[in-house]
């Protein structure tokens, strides 16, 4: 899948007139991948919960200047890293039935809109896209923690969650014994 970046498209948009997404006294937030994550988890025969992790890959966070809550928000995660604990179980899940990681190996968001819904609390719309499929995706998300480093760099801490449904792209392997709603839960922790 053909996917620019963030900048990018800010760059064509401002080239041809198009009104500027992020302007020059926005700030841009790259996650830092040791301190940032996504956890899924689905139900299993309608009484337990399978849990597992995706690390995200990249992650850019656009914020107006003196601002915490993002205009833009652009994160890649690595499918073929999914980790339940349990390597078959793992397996299976990387596998053609759910996430067929061998031809999609990763699973990319990218925001369309993100209004405050509070103090330190916002909404985000946007696209998630796996295994070849886009589909509308939403997430409530919160601002953690804003802080100065020693060394001079600021790192911010987002927390948000959102809710797909498998069959939406084609996981539909193991209906009955797997459930059809997933639940995401991403930490990212971002250095300007």
């Amino acid at each position: 899948m053909l996917r620019f970046s963030t900048l990018g498209i800010c760059a064509l948009t401002a080239a041809f007139g198009g009104s500027a997404l992020p302007a020059l006294a926005d700030v841009v937030w790259s996650a830092d991948g040791a301190h940032s994550g996504v956890s899924l988890s689905v139900s299993h025969l309608l009484i337990a919960r399978i849990t597992g992790a995706i690390p995200i890959v990249s992650a850019t966070i656009v914020t107006a200047d003196a601002e915490t809550v993002p205009l833009l928000i652009d994160a890649m995660l690595d499918a073929a890293a999914l980790n339940t604990g349990d390597p078959q179980r793992d397996a299976q899940l990387r596998g053609e039935r759910f996430f067929d990681v061998s031809r999609f190996p990763k699973i990319t968001f990218a925001s369309e809109r993100v209004f405050e819904t509070g103090h330190g609390t916002f909404h985000v719309e946007g696209e998630l896209t796996m295994r070849g499929v886009t589909r509308p995706m939403t997430f409530d998300a919160r601002l953690v923690a804003l802080r100065r480093e020693a060394d001079g760099k600021q790192r911010v801490r987002y927390d948000a969650v959102g809710r797909f449904r498998r069959s939406d792209y084609g996981m539909t392997y193991a209906r009955g014994i797997v459930g059809n709603e997933v639940t995401l839960n991403v930490t990212i922790e971002a250095v300007h």
